[in-house]
């Protein structure tokens, strides 16, 4: 099965330089930037400035396209460095046009430029597409060198929102090649930080096969390309400016992509990550069995508890804190501190009782939620990892606040207990 995507007949990069001290010739103060660029990229930007489809310019801000502000503070701008971008009397464009494609011209061009020029006046520097606030000297090591092209990292970023059956994660920079951005839905939230990286992997083989497909083309207005793709483990490092080894070209997995346009006019077309046709078994256990291909699993082992007082009074604490950890779970506090709300609750069936942990994926009533596995269970081959599950209240026996890479933070009192008997 193949996917068709159209080949756009050019790309273009802008970033500004939000002063209140632009330069008397912006144009001029281009060219003294460029002069000042390493080889081979200073002969590039020089080439394109000579050309007509890159421009510098200033202006005041108030007759400047608007910016983004509010996509600023979303992507982590600090409150300070937005209000100096929103009080600045004049903004410096800085654009530049090529074909879609390796290399991104435009964009080099343009971030350098732009980059330098920040470092000239003082100035916040702005990529319009993320978009998002760059520091002027990590722009510019963001650039090609002698050593080659740079990390993929440095050009696309990976944003996420919670839904109710898991995290709605995107790219946002692979239209600066001329390909649509990719999507993932109902991500378990316990695999963000897998995920993001498992999803630029993803992005950096796309990325390869669409400039080999755009090359073979000469200029037709649409590609076919192959809707499987693999992806290894050495994609996401390369994506992040490592050197992988023989071990990581080994490890891989295969997803599908499936074109979803959009009935807006203004709404970008997108590329969904999905499991293969012959995958057999849900989405979330399709993500878990990504991220454990290319980058290895958490090891969980079974615990066995004492029976007894302090285990009792665990238990009894975090229920009676339960109301409160809904509320706010409702109150989104945890979504926007990056972190999941997670409850331990009980299974039960004729082979005998086990407690497993799981994500909180939306709570609509007091007496049950739902959530997304977070480990394989033992005695009912139905619960596994990332699979949805739908937990009632009487079941739950604690709680916890989980934040990838650190575990658990708050709560978790049954853990405690286990940790003493050990």
């Amino acid at each position: 099965m193949d996917i068709v995507l159209s080949v756009p007949e050019t790309v273009v990069a802008t970033y500004v330089v939000a002063t209140d001290r632009p330069p008397a010739d912006a144009a001029a103060a281009a060219r003294t930037v460029a002069e000042a660029l390493d080889e081979p990229l200073r002969a590039t930007v020089l080439r394109m400035l000579d050309g007509p489809f890159t421009s510098v310019s200033t202006a005041p801000a108030g007759q400047a396209p608007p910016l983004p502000l509010d996509h600023l503070r979303i992507f982590g701008a600090p409150p300070a460095r937005v209000q100096a971008v929103a009080s600045a009397p004049y903004l410096v464009v800085c654009q530049a046009a090529f074909g879609p494609g390796w290399p991104p011209a435009h964009e080099w061009c343009a971030r350098a430029l732009a980059a330098g020029l920040a470092e000239l006046t003082g100035g916040e520097l702005i990529d319009m597409y993320t978009p998002q606030l760059l520091d002027p000297a990590a722009a510019r090591a963001s650039l090609p060198g002698a050593s080659g092209p740079g990390a993929l990292s440095k050009w696309i970023v990976v944003p996420q929102s919670a839904g109710d059956r898991g995290l709605w994660m995107t790219t946002r920079g692979l239209g600066r090649f001329g390909l649509p951005e990719l999507q993932a839905e109902d991500v378990p939230p316990t695999l963000a930080e897998a995920w993001t990286s498992a999803l630029t992997g993803i992005a950096r083989a796309l990325l390869g096969r669409w400039v080999r497909a755009v090359e073979h083309a000469r200029g037709e207005a649409f590609v076919r390309l192959a809707a499987d793709l693999t992806v290894t483990a050495a994609d996401a490092i390369l994506a992040y400016g490592g050197a992988p080894g023989a071990a990581e070209e080994a490890r891989e997995a295969r997803v599908q992509l499936r074109v979803d346009p959009a009935g807006d006019p203004d709404v970008d077309t997108l590329l969904t990550v999905v499991p293969p046709d012959d995958f057999p078994a849900s989405a979330g256990e399709f993500f878990a069995g990504v991220t454990a291909a290319l980058f290895g699993t958490r090891g969980t082992s079974v615990r066995y508890a004492q029976p007894g007082d302090a285990m009792d009074a665990a238990i009894a604490t975090a229920r009676e804190a339960l109301p409160q950890a809904r509320t706010r779970f409702l109150g989104d506090e945890f979504a926007l501190a990056q972190q999941h709300l997670i409850v331990k609750h009980r299974l039960q069936n004729a082979q005998g009782t086990e407690f497993v942990w799981s994500t909180v994926t939306a709570w609509p009533t007091p007496r049950r939620l739902h959530g997304v596995c977070m480990s394989d269970a033992q005695i009912d081959p139905s619960v596994r990892t990332g699979r949805p599950v739908m937990v009632e209240e009487r079941a739950i026996v604690d709680w916890g606040v989980w934040v990838d890479g650190e575990g658990i933070i708050e709560g978790g009192w049954t853990n405690r207990v286990l940790g003493e008997q050990d």
